[in-house]
């Protein structure tokens, strides 16, 4: 289910989610992916869990992308 999320958001969106889970502003990326899903959006507890696993493989790529 999380990848259905993260899959609707566009390109840019996502980009500028990883910026703020790099920088960590994770309330700031759950607003972005709610605001960028078509509705009905996610609730709050799957956009978490859907950032925490996004925020996972950026920490083990060790990059920061543009955002």
């Amino acid at each position: 289910m999380e990848n259905l999320v993260w899959d609707e958001l566009p390109e840019d969106v996502r980009a500028h989610v990883d910026g703020l889970l790099v920088r960590d502003r994770r309330i700031m990326a759950v607003k972005a992916v709610r605001d960028a899903c078509p509705e009905p959006a996610p609730g709050i507890r799957e956009c978490v869990e859907v950032l925490e696993r996004r925020r996972a493989v950026l920490l083990s790529r060790r990059t920061e992308p543009a955002g």
